[in-house]
């Protein structure tokens, strides 16, 4: 049986234009230059101390990158590891840790690092300006809080929780939220008198009351637990949802001696991306 000439010269151009097509698809969603997360950290550090960041490139580069610098300044990031993290359909989000160095532990004991850009140097050779978020680096300090530590934890579904005990008198004013014109929206804020005991340990921790301006003042008498419990939830198209945030959320009050004090929680928030939101970051970016 004899194949018509004409009809086996359009199911190649037909195969062609549908590789060209396909070609042309996959092109079009490369990107010309990976894409930093926008971080947004307020938190204390010292010598060996790990930071995170996470960036996106596209799935088949293999390139990584071997060091950050700060623009306009002679501080240097090293990068001890560039892992993959998660991969998409076109794209795939890695992982950098930082180790922080002895100079920058030397510059924050005069006064804070706050970080908005970084030159990104690549083991390609290639240098980028990368817009990091909105991050702050400050120096470990011992907080006098009138609190011993019980209990704490977090968990991935961006909740967590602190138990401790008022070791005298206080009386708590107000609340204070790290990147509060994000993150005040979307944080909610339980307070109680629950204990953790051997027996709940490992239970989460019952909601207390939700925390809202007319909750203040809060007493506590020496002896009396005081938990607290946060539980961060964006709305689905609330662009905030993309970013990362470590910082500190802290009851401010005063001691039985008129004496200031704050009691804080770490508060971790790390998305999970899907494609939707992959695709977002890249069309925020273009």
């Amino acid at each position: 049986m004899k194949i018509n000439k004409a009809i086996l010269i359009g199911g190649i151009v037909i195969a062609f234009i549908s590789l060209l097509g396909n070609y042309l698809f996959f092109v079009s969603k490369q990107l010309k230059e990976p894409i930093m997360l926008k971080h947004y950290y307020d938190t204390q550090v010292g010598v060996n101390s790990t930071l995170q960041f996470q960036y996106l490139t596209n799935r088949n580069d293999n390139i990584e990158i071997a060091w950050f610098t700060i623009p306009d300044s002679e501080i240097t990031l090293p990068v001890s590891d560039d892992q993959i993290y998660n991969t998409y359909r076109h794209h795939q989000l890695k992982i950098v840790h930082i180790n922080v160095t002895e100079e920058i532990e030397e510059i924050i004991n005069n006064e804070e690092l706050r970080i908005t850009e970084v030159e990104t140097h690549f083991t390609n050779g290639e240098i980028q300006l990368m817009d990091i978020g909105d991050v702050f680096l400050r120096k470990y300090k011992e907080n006098n809080t009138p609190f011993d530590f019980s209990a704490s934890g977090s968990s991935s579904d961006h909740t967590g929780y602190t138990v401790a005990v008022a070791k005298k008198d206080v009386n708590i004013t107000e609340l204070e939220i790290p990147f509060a014109d994000k993150m005040e929206k979307v944080i909610k804020i339980y307070v109680g008198e629950k204990q953790r005991t051997p027996e709940n340990h490992f239970d989460i921790v019952p909601k207390g009351e939700l925390l809202t301006k007319d909750s203040f003042p809060i007493s506590k008498k020496k002896g009396d637990y005081l938990s607290m419990e946060y539980q961060i939830k964006f709305d689905k198209d609330d662009k905030n949802k993309l970013h990362l945030y470590t910082g500190e959320i802290q009851l401010i009050g005063v001691d039985e001696h008129g004496k200031t004090f704050s009691f804080p929680d770490t508060i971790y928030y790390q998305p999970e991306l899907t494609e939707k939101d992959i695709a977002a970051i890249v069309q925020g970016e273009k």
